[in-house]
């Protein structure tokens, strides 16, 4: 027996909310069915102290001129500055001194400059766009600046430009050769100690320019923030523009986010969406060709790698749960993501432990039961599409909810009946106007239809296990 909803009654509390029956016509809604599941959500059991409510954060009361004037003249959100300069030669032992932690000369010692804060980016330069950064200073053209933070007194991390200064370090240590010259292409596939003598003098003479947050910047470590991310934000507006998780992952950073990115890095989820499973960083550049190979790494997957799009789809499971609490559904799903990883960082420590056990399980019962397949939309034919979020969203809830949950074992059992299940929904649905699981449904009614087309595939093949 099953706990929950019995097959005939599941049956009718779909109809009532205008879900079709399991036959071969279109599913279809109308607007009073519609109406009615608004007011009928599917809202799944949360755990203690995981609630949290979703507001505008925009609606504030404006401040009149004296308040403003008042907050100018305290210096408030002001930013402490310095400039510096390194010459090249030293880069690489200045990235690599250790000292102690301010005011703990007992404590184990640390880099006095932090490359990677939380808020770096996966992406790792290719050796060409490395060479081409020497080939620069070789030719002194004007570089950027790197922008430090002074985290303690005397101690920095870098907030913008750790990809040159990677490529400064590596350079002079020799572990990458020159490639890819434009002007200085008589240097390809040399390292620095292989160079002429009066190349390697030229470019030891040049100099990197840096910008210091200082850390009189902040009276506090949440203005600090604050202001880091004032700054972060800035600086990433030209250029690359980044995802919404690599903002993310420097803005929230915290408890939560270091769960998201920690079960990122699980294995199984990584095959089912085309993730390397060892993959640290990446040299993937400009390649849209996909792999072959079903359950391989894919070059979509990398990306999603490289974009910390795997980090939000763990994030995107969390929230997905209290998606009942934000009205906009997906239609604002980076704002949602937003306040859901900034207030969940404050979640109590038995959360986030149920959280990792909660991803691991539902991932490897998917895995177990649907294969490769779990997040696409399974069809008859031997080759299936890709992964989907829309798809993703809707299984992993069902699959964790605790009255499948406790199924598990016996849809195991019954693995082909439950994708059989599947097939059927999923050729219904492609068959209406508008398919629920396409990316043009991203309504908060058409999240609670499509979370219960899929309990229902698997309370039907419950119902029709043995």
């Amino acid at each position: 027996m099953i706990s929950g909803l019995q097959a005939h009654e599941l049956h009718m509390a779909l109809e009532a909310k205008g879900f079709s029956k399991v036959t071969k016509r279109p599913i279809r809604t109308t607007a009073r069915s519609s109406r009615k599941l608004q007011s009928e959500e599917m809202t799944p059991q949360l755990l203690p102290h995981e609630q949290l409510t979703f507001t505008d954060e925009n609606q504030k009361n404006k401040s009149t001129d004296e308040e403003l004037n008042s907050r100018y003249a305290k210096g408030d959100i002001r930013i402490v500055t310095e400039s510096a300069r390194y010459s090249l030669a030293g880069i690489l032992s200045m990235l690599q001194e250790k000292v102690s932690p301010e005011g703990k000369p007992d404590a184990p010692t640390e880099f006095r400059y932090k490359l990677d804060p939380e808020y770096q980016r996966r992406h790792r330069w290719s050796d060409e766009r490395k060479s081409r950064l020497i080939e620069s200073f070789l030719m002194n053209v004007p570089v950027p600046p790197v922008f430090l933070y002074e985290r303690d007194l005397a101690r920095f991390e870098v907030m913008d430009g750790r990809q040159r200064l990677t490529a400064l370090s590596e350079f002079y240590e020799n572990k990458f050769s020159l490639t890819g010259l434009q002007y200085w292409s008589d240097l390809e596939g040399r390292t620095y100690s292989q160079l002429p003598s009066k190349i390697r003098d030229g470019i030891d003479r040049r100099y990197i320019s840096s910008i210091i947050l200082l850390k009189e910047t902040a009276a506090t470590d949440e203005q600090a923030a604050l202001l880091k991310k004032i700054v972060f934000e800035r600086l990433n507006s030209g250029g690359v523009k980044l995802s919404g998780q690599e903002t993310r992952n420097a803005v929230y950073h915290g408890p939560l986010n270091a769960l998201c990115l920690e079960l990122s890095a699980n294995k199984t989820f990584r095959k089912l969406w085309g993730i390397p499973a060892e993959l640290e960083t990446t040299q993937f550049e400009d390649n849209d060709e996909d792999s072959d190979t079903t359950g391989e790494s894919t070059a979509s997957g990398i990306r999603m790698f490289e974009k910390m799009e795997d980090v939000e789809l763990v994030l995107r499971f969390f929230a997905y749960r209290q998606i009942s609490g934000y009205k906009a559904g997906l239609n604002k799903i980076t704002e949602f993501l937003d306040i859901f990883l900034m207030k969940g960082n404050n979640f109590p420590k038995r959360v986030l432990n149920n959280y990792r056990t909660m991803f691991n399980s539902t991932i490897e019962f998917l895995w177990n039961a649907l294969g490769i397949d779990a997040f696409t939309i399974i069809s008859d034919k031997k080759r299936q599409g890709r992964p989907s979020k829309i798809v993703y969203d809707s299984i992993m809830l069902i699959a964790s909810s605790p009255e499948i949950k406790a199924a598990h074992a016996k849809l195991l059992r019954n693995k082909s009946i439950l994708r059989d299940e599947l097939i059927s929904l999923y050729k219904r649905d492609q068959a209406g106007a508008v398919p629920f699981f396409s990316g043009r449904r991203t309504n908060y009614v058409d999240t609670q239809k499509r979370d219960a087309l899929i309990k229902e595939a698997f309370f039907n093949a419950l119902r029709k296990a043995k």
